[in-house]
């Protein structure tokens, strides 16, 4: 039989330094950097399933996803600039302007708002005399 002796390897770390909303926002970051990772995925398995794979492209779109993977690593919840920078570059790379297609749906947003409308009535009409979803 061997002994083992137990090592407690949390004994040394003592209390965090950092508040709630340094380790939120650090949390939010590190999904920013997830998120870009996965943007730049969706890309290569787009490009790789294309007739003429762009081979360049894929391999840029690689370093990329590298580049992001190392910020999350060495990214600390008191590094409050490189948290905010990681944020804003995160937010900018995802952001989806779809201005032109808000014309376009615009009348399928009002057509669906007004079914829900007609929904929410029915509902408040079964309520068979409960309080429930009325004043």
């Amino acid at each position: 039989m061997v002994n083992v002796a137990a090592v407690n390897v949390l004994s040394g770390i003592g209390p965090a330094t950092w508040s709630a909303p340094q380790a939120m926002a650090f949390e939010i970051a590190q999904e920013g950097v997830r998120q870009a990772i996965g943007f730049y995925a969706h890309l290569i398995g787009t490009e790789q399933s294309a007739a003429e794979p762009d081979a360049a492209a894929i391999a840029g779109w690689r370093a990329e996803q590298e580049a992001w993977a190392a910020r999350g690593r060495e990214l600390t919840p008191l590094d409050v600039r490189a948290i905010k920078r990681i944020r804003k570059e995160a937010d900018d790379l995802l952001i989806i302007d779809d201005e032109d297609d808000d014309d376009e749906n615009e009348d399928d947003e009002d057509e669906a708002s007004d079914d829900e409308d007609d929904d929410v009535a029915d509902d408040d009409d079964a309520d068979d005399g409960e309080t429930l979803g009325r004043p």
